[in-house]
């Protein structure tokens, strides 16, 4: 699935004094990154109440969001309009 080969390319970007998948994992499952996506494309909620809406910080919500953007747009072959 393409979101794992996207997950694993970033994953091989990344520069830094850490191991290969140290760190701390995603918050949200799939299921729930996709609805995050789809909800900001629906009410365009500042990045705040977005992680209000889903219990994580406005920072892992416009991270998430951004991400699921990149998912649709490669693997869903969705265009989303001024993105």
């Amino acid at each position: 699935m393409q979101h794992k080969k996207l997950e694993g390319d970033i994953e091989s970007k990344k520069i830094g004094i850490n191991q290969k998948g140290a760190g701390g994992k995603g918050k949200l499952e799939i299921k729930e990154q996709v609805c995050l996506s789809l909800f900001y494309c629906r009410k365009i909620p500042i990045f705040e109440v977005l992680g209000l809406h889903f219990g994580i910080s406005k920072t892992e919500a416009k991270d998430t969001f951004h991400y699921g953007l990149e998912i649709f747009q490669k693997d869903v072959r969705i265009q989303v309009v001024g993105y």
